[in-house]
């Protein structure tokens, strides 16, 4: 029950009653991604956690309820990298648009012609749009394909974009067991004559073994695109291709930008012969201005590079998703996000130099950044509103900002009172380097703990490890922090964020500064008052996984651990372990084989399985193909052979990352009963307060 305003219960951290339970942080766990426009229009993918499908919606100013625009069933979404790309494009029209989107069953590509939203449009449950017609052929037995980050010819009888095919290995005797990707950029015909007809689909360009964000000029003559090869990562070193394009085909492919330790994680037209691209030759992604010469289809095409935007702040980040973006060129100027862990949106006029901040108040933004000559979508948060879809106005020529649009607030969460305000802080190192973390208080409007007592801390680890953590409110982290825990969401070295230097800090230290950057944040909240020393858990999924059992076995910091789909084997996850893009991301991350093994077998979870003595909980997806079911079985033996208090749940059906809000909420109690277990107090996440 509530309480009367200013006469608070007393209750140990931990046992406070709140709201929000497991099943409503389950049902709000769908995310959001890639939002575009069409006119007045905003679009977006939006999961379905009740489906674990990805919904297609969209909104307008008249009609601002999101509208499904495709049919149930539907899941807008591809396996590109194993992550997923840019899974749509839209060509508007004043009366209909035109869609080609991947559908996830079956990976190919669709078409739809998509009626406008009016103002007098009814809202249908199911929108009455014809069936999407396949645009490419379904896949044999042989092999795998999907379709990603595409765009729409010129002329409009294509769409452009890069093609994936996995094929399996041909037999026993094969000396390489790891199943074989490559990836090319292709152009298919939008008559819908390749869904029988494979030959109808032509190669433009191939020339890495990854390739990201191919575009093309404006005036149809030139195709730029982002390539790597392994083993490299993205944010490692990347090329900016540029080739000029004969009857459809790059021809005379040349690097303009990148290599040599440079990363490109994306490149934009300006002109016929002028591509803005974010670059980190100096240590940070800031922009680039690439001026080539003027075309000649026998030559060439040189370039002359300079950075017209530096700055000591992250103007991009980690490309883990094939069509991620970070900036828009526009008739207005540069649309871009920058920022040293807070970030703004600013709008940059090239002829004048000048930036201005378009969404005051907002300051976290997405990485599907789009625009047109009049507005930006993106998605955008801060530390007292959750991530939404955003529509940003783009000021003209001596006109100021207007508001910037939440096109989905229908998605937020009630019982604000209970959601912890997340704030960003620095904790100290021994050595006396910086490691930043987002920090969250315990809060609860009817309910304080016991005067002198400390609350439990959870450690969150975020996965990656090249990714970071955001300051907005969590749902997840609120369903603690309202029952009297802190939460610190570790930005530990080898996140981005922080220019180049602080991201290779993790470069063959991985299961060392990792975790000791979790410990100096635990004990510096310890130090301040903040936490309790002797109730500190740590919990993380993937790499965060990897982590979380890295400081189990190497640290006695931690009471207990949730372990979410972890690495746990470094010898084993490589090559045909896991999937292509990863493949060979432990060289960077420890080292390389056989000359590096001793440091493989001092950092190995598994290998220092017999050192865990905290209990843990380990959750675990069957059909994860990117940290397998075995990397989390083999410490779950290895700790039930010890007797040693644990829970394992394998869920059927789901994959890298959780989308049913079943196994969200299972997942959630799993970890309440391991803190009460642990912390000597009853952690009730399933019963609704009110």
């Amino acid at each position: 029950m509530r309480q009367d305003p200013g006469h608070k219960r007393v209750l140990p951290h931990g046992e406070w009653p709140s709201p929000i339970t497991a099943d409503m942080v389950a049902a709000g766990s769908g995310s959001k991604s890639w939002p575009s426009g069409a006119g007045a229009e905003t679009w977006w993918c939006a999961l379905d956690p009740r489906t674990a499908t990805v919904r297609l919606l969209r909104t307008r100013p008249s009609a601002p309820e999101p509208r499904p625009v495709l049919g149930e069933g539907w899941s807008v979404r591809n396996r590109a990298l194993g992550y997923g790309g840019r899974p749509y494009v839209l060509r508007p029209g004043a009366d209909h648009h035109l869609l080609v989107f991947t559908d996830h069953r079956d990976q190919r590509l669709y078409r739809a012609d998509v009626a406008s939203l009016h103002d007098d449009a009814a809202a249908p449950d199911v929108p009455a749009e014809p069936e999407p017609r396949p645009l490419t052929p379904p896949d044999g037995p042989e092999a795998t394909t999907c379709y990603v980050d595409m765009t729409i010819s010129q002329d409009g009888s294509e769409v452009w974009c890069v093609r994936e095919v996995t094929t399996a290995p041909s037999g026993p005797g094969d000396d390489d067991p790891a199943p074989r990707t490559r990836r090319d950029i292709v152009a298919v015909p939008l008559s819908g004559a390749a869904a029988d007809d494979p030959g109808a689909i032509r190669v433009v360009a191939r020339s890495h073994h990854f390739l990201s964000g191919a575009r093309v000029s404006p005036d149809g003559r030139r195709l730029a695109w982002i390539g790597w090869d392994h083993p490299l990562m993205p944010w490692d070193a990347t090329d900016l291709m540029v080739a000029n394009l004969v009857d459809g085909v790059a021809v005379g492919a040349v690097r303009v930008l990148g290599g040599d330790g440079v990363s490109v994680p994306q490149a934009e037209w300006a002109g016929p012969d002028t591509l803005y691209a974010m670059a980190d030759p100096d240590g940070w992604w800031n922009l680039h201005r690439v001026s080539l010469r003027p075309h000649d289809a026998d030559a060439a095409a040189d370039a002359a590079v300079e950075c017209v935007l530096p700055m000591r702040r992250e103007c991009a980040g980690a490309l883990w998703r094939v069509g991620q973006s970070w900036f828009a060129v526009t008739a207005a100027g540069v649309v871009l996000r920058h920022g040293l862990g807070d970030q703004q949106l600013t709008l940059w006029r090239p002829g004048t130099g000048t930036l201005t901040e378009l969404a005051p108040g907002w300051t976290e933004f997405g990485s599907d950044l789009w625009a047109d000559d009049t507005h930006a979508v993106l998605l955008a948060g801060a530390a007292d509103r959750g991530r939404t879809v955003l529509r940003v106005p783009l000021p003209g020529a001596g006109t100021p900002p207007a508001p910037a649009v939440d096109c989905a607030p229908a998605g937020r969460t009630p019982y604000a009172a209970f959601h912890s305000v997340p704030e960003r802080r620095t904790a100290r190192a021994a050595d006396g380097r910086e490691v930043h973390y987002v920090y969250y208080p315990p809060v609860n409007p009817d309910v304080e703990g016991p005067a002198g007592e400390t609350p439990p801390l959870l450690i969150h680890v975020h996965g990656g490890p090249t990714s970071s953590t955001g300051a907005t409110p969590d749902l997840e982290f609120s369903l603690f922090c309202s029952r009297g825990f802190a939460v610190a969401s570790v930005d530990y070295g080898g996140s981005t964020g922080y220019g180049r230097e602080y991201r290779d800090r993790l470069r063959h230290s991985w299961g060392v500064v990792d975790v000791e950057d979790s410990v100096t944040v635990a004990r510096e909240l310890a130090a301040l008052g903040l936490a309790d020393p002797a109730r500190t858990a740590i919990r993380g999924g993937s790499a965060g996984g990897w982590t979380s059992l890295a400081c189990l076995s190497s640290t006695d910091v931690f009471a207990c651990g949730a372990v979410y789909y972890p690495i746990s084997d470094p010898l084993a996850w490589s090559g045909g372990h896991t999937h292509d893009f990863e493949s060979r991301y432990i060289q960077s991350l420890i080292g390389e084989l056989p000359r590096d093994r001793a440091r493989y077998e001092r950092v190995s979870p598994l290998a220092n399985a017999a050192r865990i003595s905290s209990p843990l909980v380990m959750l675990q997806g069957a059909d994860d193909f990117i940290c397998r079911p075995d990397q989390a079985e083999v410490i779950v033996a290895a700790v039930a052979a010890r007797g040693l208090w644990h829970r394992y749940l394998l869920f059927e059906g789901e994959g890298h990352g959780f989308r049913k809000a079943s196994s969200v909420a299972r997942s959630l109690l799993a970890e309440a009963e391991l803190y009460s277990h642990v912390m000597g107090v009853t952690v009730d996440v399933d019963h609704q307060d009110t």
